[in-house]
Parts: structure tokens; sequence; C-alpha cells
């Protein structure tokens, strides 16, 4: 329930979830009976200890949105149809400890969290781990992203550095009023200062720059500004503005597009946000991280702000930021990346200075989000390396 916390927090009530996935009945919860009130009184704990709001078991005929469809997959509630109705009912008497279970396994549980005022008094949640004698990695999160979508990065980086990073301004916890938002900026430039912030309120005078994605952008804008302050960057499926320079994909003309369109104004992303509640969305999205990806998308309000600040990032031109940057880096991508298009990781490497490119033969956009056991290994290895 904590990975989903997010997400359900951010759709409007009623939110439902039904019973899905293998051995789930054909009429879904509305066949349950006393089943499906034990499975609801469950539900309501869960969510209470996780900080969520109240989720409510599908029992009408009005279908499920694509991110009701998104938390039932992640629930999979199924599983439980397996245990005895008297086991259902035992477990009411130890609610507490099953609330508090998810937790143990949630970011929440395993990274110290708080939270920070920047430089302009936007408000932002904050993530550190690690010892703090330890050598510093600020990992720069694509922009929107929840801390969920960053947890296999975290804890990698984490067996062998300090790791501090943060949530995106505006999108998460005390989000402020319309008004405030409005009143602050949302530019690259803002937003690599959120970054120096956040290494300023850890006490981290010198760090690595681990940035994914978009994230790439405000690592670079740090970089060039603040040199002093960055010893080195690995820019990981770097998502670049580069002119005529490189070549986009699809996706990321497609993004571009919406973000300029959402970004118009609150009534333009209250109607284009209509459409990520169709199920035909989830077509093209990994299951096991819907639930973070579709975040940004759950309401009108989130995706304008979205927008602003993630479009900020799609249309900053990076070639003038290139020629700043001296620091040591290293540049991810892969030959098959049809998310952020290779050939602008390959435009960035040739002109920093001090960077390498490590061109991987296999490996979507995504996958760089599991930190798997090669690209952490390589991540902290140029670290230890390059970062004093």
């Amino acid at each position: 329930m904590s990975s989903i916390a997010p997400l359900v927090n951010a759709l409007d009530a009623p939110v439902r979830v039904a019973v899905s996935g293998p051995g789930a009945p054909e009429g879904g919860g509305s066949t349950l009976g006393e089943r499906g009130d034990e499975l609801q009184a469950l539900l309501d704990r869960l969510a209470d200890g996780a900080g969520a709001r109240r989720v409510v078991l599908h029992r009408d005929a009005v279908p499920l949105s694509a991110f009701e469809l998104i938390l039932s997959d992640r629930l999979a509630l199924a599983s439980t149809l397996e245990l005895p109705l008297e086991v259902l009912r035992a477990l009411r008497m130890d609610v507490d400890d099953i609330a508090q279970g998810p937790r143990a396994h949630g970011v929440e549980a395993v990274f110290e969290r708080g939270e920070l005022q920047s430089w302009d008094g936007s408000r932002l949640r904050v993530y550190v781990e690690g010892p703090s004698d330890r050598k510093a990695v600020i990992l720069v999160p694509a922009c929107g992203m929840p801390i969920g979508l960053c947890e296999p990065w975290m804890r990698r980086l984490a067996q062998e550095f300090r790791v501090i990073t943060w949530e995106s301004r505006g999108l998460f916890g005390a989000m402020g009023t319309t008004e405030e938002f409005d009143a602050r900026a949302h530019d690259v430039s803002a937003q690599a200062r959120d970054m120096l912030a956040v290494m300023d309120h850890f006490g981290v005078e010198r760090s690595h720059a681990t940035a994914l994605c978009g994230g790439a952008v405000i690592a670079l804008a740090a970089a060039a500004t603040a040199p002093t302050r960055i010893s080195s960057l690995s820019l990981w499926h770097g998502d670049y503005e580069l002119g005529q320079d490189a070549p986009k994909t699809q996706h990321q003309r497609d993004v571009q597009m919406l973000m300029t369109m959402a970004g118009r104004g609150r009534a333009q992303a209250t109607g284009l946000q209509k459409m990520f509640r169709r199920p035909s969305v989830l077509a093209k999205i990994r299951a096991d991280m819907a639930h973070h990806v579709m975040y940004p998308y759950a309401n009108g309000e989130l995706l304008y702000r979205y927008a602003r600040l993630n479009g900020a990032i799609m249309e900053h031109d990076c070639r003038s930021l290139l020629e700043r940057v001296g620091q040591p880096a290293l540049v991810v991508t892969s030959h098959d990346d049809h998310t952020a298009h290779p050939e602008g990781s390959r435009y960035v490497a040739s002109k920093l200075p001090r960077a390498e490119l490590y061109m991987g033969e296999h490996g979507d956009h995504l996958t760089l989000f599991e930190a798997e056991s090669r690209l952490g290994d390589l991540a902290a290895a140029f670290i230890a390396r390059e970062a004093n």
C-alpha cells in the first residue's frame, strides 16, 4: 500500500479497486459477500497505516479508470481469495500490525525523509541514505516522479556512498496553493537551485551528481552554474533539447507537445488529463512501474504543474550548458532506447570535454530505473574513481 499511496492520494474520491487477476470471480467485488466485507476492512486499515486515502472495493457496474486498474494490479487482491473466510476474519484482530507491514518495505522506512524550504520558499521533500562520512552522491530524478521510482538507485548507491535526493517542487507533499505555484519559477535554473538547496540542507559542500532522464538537464545546469559544488556527473539516458544537432524519438516529440498544450492553462490540462483515465493508455506502460510514472497525470492540477516544470526541461537548449561543464562525466544510453534518443547522449558526450560514453547494446528507457547490477556497478565504479 505504501508504494501506491502517492497515486491514491492524488485521485478524486471515491478510489475503487477490483479483485483482479488469476482466481478472481467473474462478477468482481459484487459477488464476494462476507469475504468482500472482510477485504474492505483490511483495505481500510492498510490505507490508514500507509497514510493513503480510503480505497473502495469495486462493487458497481461503472468501469474502472486506468488509474484504478493500476492500483488493482498492485494490490493483487485475488491472492486473498485463497484464504479461508475464518482466516480473513482473524486477520482483522491483528489488523494494526498488518497496516504497519507495508511500511517496513516502503521508502519511508528505508530512507530518512525530511522537508526543506528551498531558495524561493517552495517546500521540497528530501531523502537521504548512507553514513554521513561517505562520499556524497546527489541523485537527480526524472521530473515529477515519486521517490519510489528511484528506490532501486538509492538502495544500490547507498551501499557505498551517502545518497541524497528530492521530489520535484510543487508536485509532492506541501504542494502549496495555486497562487503560490504560479508566483514561483518553474524553469531549469529554478530546479537546479533546488538541487543545490538539497545539498545545503544535508551539509554537502561538494557531490557527484547521478542524473536520470530529464534530471540530466538539471544536473548539467547545476554543474555549469556552480562548478565547485559538483565534482563529477553521470548522466543516464538523458532527455536533451539539442536543436538540429541530434534527433528525437517520436515519444519525445509527443510528450513535448503534450507538455506545451497542458502548460497553457489549467483548463487545457484538465481536459487533456481525461485521456489518461482511459484503460487503453496502459497498453504502452510497464505494469510494475505504472503507479509511479502515471502519478503526474492523476489530476488536472498535477498535470498542469508537471507540464510547466517538465516542459521547461524539455524545451531547454542544452548546447549552451555543454561548453560550460568541465567536470568528469559518464554519459550512458543504449542503442535501442526508443524513449530518449541515444543520439542525444552521443552528442552530449562528444561536447563535454571530460566525458566518456557508455552505449549499451540493449536496455529500454524504463530498464534504467531498475538499477540492475551491471548499471549499478558501472555507476559505483565511476563515482569511486572520479568523485572527490
